[in-house]
């Protein structure tokens, strides 16, 4: 008597697996996005937090007296960007003729 391999409940059971370790990515992706969403809004927050804290100090308030009311220094600083100074590239002299 000759084995029946019953090939649709084989691919049907296969295509279960398939479809619960999708399932897992799709799980998995979705917490990664609320994770990066998550990250944005706190560094917004904290961006926003810097931008008042300079505006108290700018309205007056010394870090002190803002320290001493138990408001401290945010701890994400907004990032000044400082202008570079042009250094002379390896071709160019220094010296003026």
């Amino acid at each position: 008597m000759a084995t029946h391999i019953d090939a649709d409940k084989i691919e049907a059971e296969l295509q279960q697996r398939l479809n619960n370790r999708m399932d897992s990515v799709r799980a998995l992706v979705k917490s990664r996005q609320s994770v990066a969403d998550a990250r944005d809004k706190l560094s917004n927050a904290e961006d926003e937090d810097a931008r008042r804290y300079q505006a108290a100090l700018g309205a007056g308030w010394t870090a002190g007296e803002l320290r001493a009311s138990g408001l401290p220094e945010p701890e994400k600083k907004l990032r000044v960007r400082k202008r570079a100074t042009r250094q002379p590239s390896s071709g160019e002299s220094t010296e003026h003729h």
